[in-house]
């Protein structure tokens, strides 16, 4: 009997990691023409114990990377950062001028209308994948 327990303990336990993130809201912006990169934007609340964003992954570009926008001397430059910290309860948004998902040698240009694919990977949670609407170009939330 023990035996049979302990897989439905485990499945319980995955099932209550699972939850732990909850992705509000993910959108991008339409391509310029044939521009090769993008972002995706969205809202992460940590639902469990204290994690962080790592990383993430989409079919759509040859790579993912968790951005911060940032001025610098006078200027906004975008770098690729270790992470985004998430505490319980806090949502964190990735926005427009902000934190985001830098899409970087996209395969075909993002198209209004259309949605893709996009795997969030955390310290401590299992990934997150969630659809992204990709709306017009001159979208701002």
């Amino acid at each position: 009997m023990r035996i049979l327990l302990l897989p439905a303990l485990l499945v319980l336990v995955a099932a209550g990691n699972a939850a732990q993130i909850q992705v509000d809201h993910p959108w991008a912006r339409a391509s310029a023409g044939d521009a090769k990169t993008g972002a995706a934007y969205l809202t992460i609340t940590d639902q469990g114990q204290p994690d962080k964003l790592i990383g993430a992954s989409t079919p759509v570009a040859a790579t993912a990377e968790v951005h911060e926008t940032m001025a610098n001397m006078g200027m906004m430059t975008m770098r690729a950062t270790t992470g985004i910290a998430l505490e319980p309860g806090k949502p964190v948004a990735l926005a427009p001028g902000g934190y985001h998902v830098m899409l970087m040698g996209l395969k075909a240009p993002l198209k209004a209308g259309d949605n893709f694919p996009l795997t969030l990977r955390f310290e401590h949670a299992p990934p997150v994948t969630v659809t992204v609407n990709v709306e017009p170009i001159t979208a701002t939330h």
